[in-house]
């Protein structure tokens, strides 16, 4: 979630929680949260994380957006509103536990948030451009997304070898009664709290007890 100052008033933060799904994976309890903070955030709270040094990790969140609405303006000022029709955006990040990540050490509870880029934004500016090539989006709202997580052993140092531990797929929805113009998702600077997304667990695999990996 590469920070942007345009339309922070909209691009301040969208979260998605996984409902209360908890996933088991390799000695790991997460609960997964998708937030958007002035972009983009994939956030995980994990439970019984090993010792860090000798069994490294890695935690990759993949958010496929399907709908979302945007603001479109010109050169004067004038406003309309759009949305994502048949377009779909990918944004993608994973990053390795540290010891920064753990928030109890003694219970081996962790929470790590990877920053996704923000490409709904510039899909949204599609969007504009597709109408007159002379608009750009000022403001974009994700109505629904399917977010992909997983977590991996890492057999090297930098994990560029990895062994795929478990993976969640989720569908996650606006809530009811949010819209762009007259109720954008909170979620400021000042306001930094975010709205929970309506999410439901599609299938989950235990790749490390047996279960086929990736999820098609």
């Amino acid at each position: 979630m590469l920070k942007r100052v345009l339309g922070v008033s909209v691009l301040g933060v969208v979260a998605m929680q996984g409902s209360d799904v908890d996933a088991h994976l390799a000695g790991t309890v997460y609960k997964p949260t998708y937030k958007h903070v002035s972009s983009y955030d994939c956030i995980g709270t994990f439970a019984q994380v090993p010792n860090l040094v000798a069994n490294p990790a890695l935690f990759e969140c993949e958010a496929v957006v399907s709908a979302f609405d945007v603001l479109c303006a010109n050169p004067e000022g004038k406003v309309n509103r759009g949305n994502s029709g048949p377009r779909t955006v990918t944004q993608a990040s994973e990053d390795m536990f540290t010891n920064d990540d753990i928030t109890d050490k003694k219970r081996g509870k962790a929470r790590k948030t990877l920053r996704l880029p923000d490409a709904v934004l510039t899909a949204g500016d599609l969007v504009c451009k597709d109408r007159n090539h002379s608009w750009f989006a000022v403001k974009e709202m994700v109505r629904a997304v399917q977010v992909r997580l997983k977590t991996f052993d890492c057999l090297n140092e930098d994990c560029s070898e990895r062994e795929q531990a478990f993976e969640a797929l989720l569908n996650c929805t606006v809530p009811p009664g949010f819209d762009i113009v007259a109720n954008p998702l909170p979620g400021t600077p000042e306001n930094p709290i975010g709205t929970d997304y309506d999410c439901t667990l599609l299938q989950e695999a235990h790749c490390d007890h047996g279960d086929a990996c990736p999820i098609p």
